[in-house]
């Protein structure tokens, strides 16, 4: 395959405070490289041989043979495997899904460009997430070198999407604000919508440079191909267990949480326990089973919803101080204030929801993952 296109350097916009909670810290924008030159993977290491029985080790030292306590080490013993597993199933497995996110990222590409539908964007972020979830998941059945090149690509990809989408939900949300808070507050909420929107304007012209990039191509074609040829390392590899391995990380980590904070951990922590989240969900779906993966599937789904929701109010909360420091206008900081107070309100709300969607997903797992 003929080595990507190089980037052209597209300026970024100076980042706004948080917008990197919308898009995951595992999945956060990073400054953009230009992109690198797939290399060949070296060849392998010659076999070692193996000293002659009366070869010495080195001067003066015997043969591991005649070494009077040496004791030969047992060959390594392999992994147990689930009953039925069959050596294409990582290929099989996380080929469809792949196809169908690259799939979603094509069909969402021009209403993003235009940003006539704000679903579009969020739809085309989401698949960006998936394509990255699904080669992390899989990655230690898949070739790394690959696997990581892919990922770090479609992060930047990713980020991008994530900067506009962290506006559309704030603008969308500030414009509900501003007719249920009638005037004079809805007026002063116009003037700090107007400056989230020539910010989105920006994000979106980003994107478009981004797309219109022939590296922007060569990656989907690339992600194709790792679609309908899996970069299979290792065909043995058992999805169910790395699903299961996931779900452990997420439970681990939310052990630790409150081991160290208690029942009310701080915003970002939480934050970062829903990536945990949307990981071990990607993962699962690679399993494509029904039953108990599915019960699974939802139960986190419905935990992702409540801490989405407080990360939502979060943020808005957040940018909203900024703006009324940054636009000097005392209206308007009235205006925000009382959506600020919603902001806090939906936060209670959703704290009060989370141990309840913990305990449907904990209990979920246990039937798809018993220990």
């Amino acid at each position: 395959m003929p080595p990507r296109p190089r980037k052209r350097a597209v300026p970024r916009p100076a980042p706004i405070v948080h917008e990197d909670r919308f898009a995951d810290a595992a999945l956060h924008a990073r400054p953009k490289e230009p992109a690198r030159k797939r290399s060949r993977p070296a060849d392998p290491d010659p076999p070692v041989q193996a000293p002659a029985p009366d070869q010495a080790v080195h001067d003066g030292a015997p043969a591991v043979e005649d070494a009077p306590d040496h004791q030969p080490l047992a060959p390594p013993r392999p992994a147990p495997r689930r009953p039925g597993l069959i050596p294409t199933e990582i290929a099989d497995s996380i080929g469809p899904v792949l196809g169908k996110a690259v799939a979603d990222i094509k069909a969402h590409e021009d209403g993003s460009r235009r940003g006539g539908d704000i679903e579009d964007v969020h739809k085309m972020r989401v698949a960006t997430r998936r394509v990255r979830a699904y080669l992390k998941a899989a990655r230690p059945a898949l070739d790394k070198t690959a696997t990581d090149r892919l990922r770090g690509d479609v992060r930047e990809l990713a980020g991008t999407l994530g900067v506009i989408r962290d506006h559309d939900v704030m603008i969308d949300r500030l414009h509900r604000e501003a007719a249920r808070l009638g005037d004079p507050d809805t007026g002063a909420l116009e003037h700090l919508i107007s400056r989230l929107e020539s910010e989105r304007v920006a994000g979106r012209d980003r994107l478009v440079s981004e797309l219109d990039d022939p590296s922007y191509r060569a990656l989907l074609s690339e992600l194709e191909e790792a679609a309908a040829q899996p970069p299979v390392a290792d065909p043995w590899a058992d999805l169910h267990e790395l699903a299961a391995a996931e779900w452990r990380t997420l439970r681990k980590a939310r052990r630790k949480l409150h081991r160290t904070f208690g029942e009310n951990p701080p915003d970002d922590d939480l934050h970062e326990l829903r990536i945990y989240g949307k990981r071990s969900r990607y993962a699962a779906e690679l399993l494509h089973e029904k039953g108990d993966i599915a019960a699974f599937l939802e139960a986190l789904a419905g935990l992702q919803e409540v801490l989405g929701d407080h990360q939502d109010a979060c943020v808005l909360e957040d940018r909203l101080r900024e703006l009324v420091v940054e636009v000097g206008d005392p209206r308007a900081g009235v205006a925000a204030g009382r959506v600020i107070q919603g902001c806090r309100d939906r936060r209670v709300e959703a704290r009060a929801a989370y141990p309840e969607a913990w305990k449907k997903a904990e209990a979920a797992a246990r039937k798809a993952f018993p220990d």
